[in-house]
């Protein structure tokens, strides 16, 4: 009996340390100030580990809606492929399109970006997103329709969120939404927003990777 009486404590608690490290971590990389900022990389580095510890474990307090679960190998390479892929191709389009491409060089956004923003806004838009969208489609389409329609509709949503930022065109809305549209393949495909999370942290490490390439590249040619 005391087995069965702890165990949904120790799951619970699991839970709350996960939502702890992220946000407080989000907060202090967000917040102004090089001693905030080195606490709160810290911080993301101890969610990392935490949120790949309990990949599996997190469904005391609602996590299991957002299935933060383990999956196949083939779909962790494919989210770490298709991220990069992705991150190239958006470049390009933005560059030949005369959209500004240079990201900034703030060590603490680029940790924000890469870490806990893909974490945080897949757990929300493929996970608990999904798992509204499923059950309220459950009745209105079959299941071989209703996969493809929840993963466009929830890459809908999340472009509509993005029209928040400023200055946000309409290119950037179509990349948004194709992006989106790839998370939530990969979301449905896998069966867990791990993936997902992870193909958004590689997507956004490649953007500034190849912005910091150019970048250094148009340094190191001779002035005329």
């Amino acid at each position: 009996m005391s087995g069965s009486s702890t165990s949904p404590r120790v799951g619970e608690c699991r839970e709350v340390l996960f939502w702890l490290l992220l946000l407080g971590s989000w907060q202090l990389l967000a917040s102004p100030g090089s001693k905030t900022g080195i606490i709160g990389a810290v911080g993301a580095a101890a969610f990392l580990v935490h949120a790949w510890a309990n990949i599996n474990r997190l469904r005391g307090l609602g996590l299991d809606h957002a299935c933060w679960r383990s999956a196949a190998r083939t779909n962790w390479v494919l989210a770490a492929v298709s991220g990069i892929l992705a991150g190239i191709i958006v470049f390009v389009i933005g560059t030949v399109s005369g959209q500004n491409m240079r990201l900034g060089d703030n060590w603490k956004l680029i940790a924000l970006q890469a870490t806990l923003g893909p974490v945080l806004e897949e757990i929300v838009f493929r996970g608990y997103l999904f798992a509204f969208l499923m059950w309220l489609l459950s009745k209105a389409t079959n299941d071989d329709g209703r996969g493809p329609l929840i993963v466009v509709l929830a890459a809908v949503v999340f472009a509509v969120v993005h029209l928040a930022q400023p200055g946000v065109s309409w290119l950037q809305l179509a990349c948004i939404t194709a992006t989106g549209t790839l998370y939530g393949w990969i979301r449905w495909r896998s069966g867990s927003t791990a993936p997902a999370a992870v193909s958004h942290a590689v997507y956004n490490l490649a953007l500034y990777a190849i912005s910091g390439a150019v970048l250094l590249g148009e340094k190191a040619l001779p002035s005329r």
